[in-house]
């Protein structure tokens, strides 16, 4: 079953390219019982979740609702990004 934001996108994909916040508010009116948690919140564990990553956790299973933020928002998904690029190790 799709969701009202997938049906949203492929119906106007071809002229209308919501901005991150847009999606966001999309994803959590097609989810209302889904709870969502805050930047400051994702913040707060961000490094114990990139370490996790990069141990080969399951982060999935640890820490759904940060990912789940990381998939809407793009600030934190570029804090994110940063913080395990800093984790892997320099080749000379």
């Amino acid at each position: 079953m799709k969701s009202v934001f997938d049906r949203f996108k492929q119906r106007f994909k071809k002229w209308y390219q919501p901005d991150p916040g847009t999606k966001e508010l999309l994803k959590s009116l097609a989810n209302p019982d889904q709870p969502q948690i805050s930047c400051d919140e994702v913040f707060a564990v961000l490094d114990q979740f990139a370490e996790a990553v990069h141990r080969g956790e399951n982060v999935l299973l640890l820490m759904p609702l940060v990912r789940q933020h990381l998939d809407v928002c793009p600030a934190c998904r570029e804090e994110y990004e940063t913080l395990l690029r800093m984790l892997q190790p320099k080749s000379d």
